[in-house]
């Protein structure tokens, strides 16, 4: 059974992909309206109907934007940990008529997949990372950290498809009319992931397993995708690893779905 990945989009405007094997299927963040991950669902050619659960990665708004209208809707539940849940309820008066509490390092199943959360280093209550599982194909998505610590390394290691944020430049993040203390906040190592660690880092995460690459939430204003695009094909082929399908996600409009 192949896996396919469809990434909504992604940045700091929204964050939303699908796994799906095509009947049934995991939205992994909702961090654009309903209406508009409907949309964005039928530009994929992608039916709601395969949409069976919602897994949440954080509580900011471009990961769940959408996520109570659309489980509202699908009649899907939103699974989500347990302190980013009491957390949305208590801050912000979030109740989510169907849920599924998870803590990180306990997996779990929901239909023919295997979910594995795993905590991530980013300014949020209880970030998580995924690996999902389906048929012997693993898929690895981290999409907001500061840094890939060795349980990061340890859990997207080895998957068939990796999905993992590369989100500014240095230089131009430095270069950005931006304050010194956001500045500071997204080079630190609960912010977010720049361009070059997060390709030198695939030196340990790609193995010969390794089909697919997508590199995400990639900043408007302090990083540009043919950057993006250049140091990691330059990666991948210095890996010798140039059969690989790299896609660079972009803020607007949804990739083509890559199976694995």
């Amino acid at each position: 059974m192949n896996i396919g990945i469809t990434v909504l989009g992604g940045g700091s405007r929204g964050n939303s992909l699908v796994i799906h094997t095509g009947d049934s299927g995991i939205l992994i963040d909702a961090g654009f309206s309903r209406k508009e991950t409907l949309a964005r669902l039928a530009r994929a050619q992608l039916s709601p109907d395969i949409i069976k659960t919602i897994l949440i990665t954080h509580e900011h708004g471009d990961h769940i934007k959408g996520c109570r209208l659309l489980s509202q809707e699908l009649r899907v539940p939103i699974c989500v940990s347990h302190h980013t849940y009491d957390y949305l309820r208590g801050s912000k008066g979030e109740e989510w008529s169907q849920v599924k509490i998870f803590s990180a390092g306990a997996n779990f199943e929901f239909g023919q997949f295997s979910i594995a959360p795993f905590s991530v280093q980013h300014d949020a209550v209880d970030p998580v990372g995924f690996v999902i599982g389906c048929d012997g194909r693993r898929i690895g998505i981290a999409t907001d950290l500061g840094c890939i610590n060795e349980l990061a390394k340890l859990r997207l290691h080895d998957c068939d498809a990796l999905v993992l944020e590369a989100n500014y430049d240095l230089e131009m993040l430095r270069n950005a009319e931006r304050s010194l203390s956001l500045k500071r906040r997204i080079m630190g190592r609960h912010g977010h992931l720049d361009n070059r660690d997060a390709v030198a880092a695939l030196d340990e995460l790609l193995t010969p397993r390794s089909k697919a690459l997508f590199l995400t939430h990639i900043s408007s204003e302090c990083n540009a995708h043919n950057l993006v695009e250049k140091l990691a094909g330059n990666k991948l082929q210095e890996l010798g690893r140039t059969d690989i399908i790299l896609k660079v996600i972009e803020q607007d409009n949804p990739t083509a779905t890559v199976w694995v």
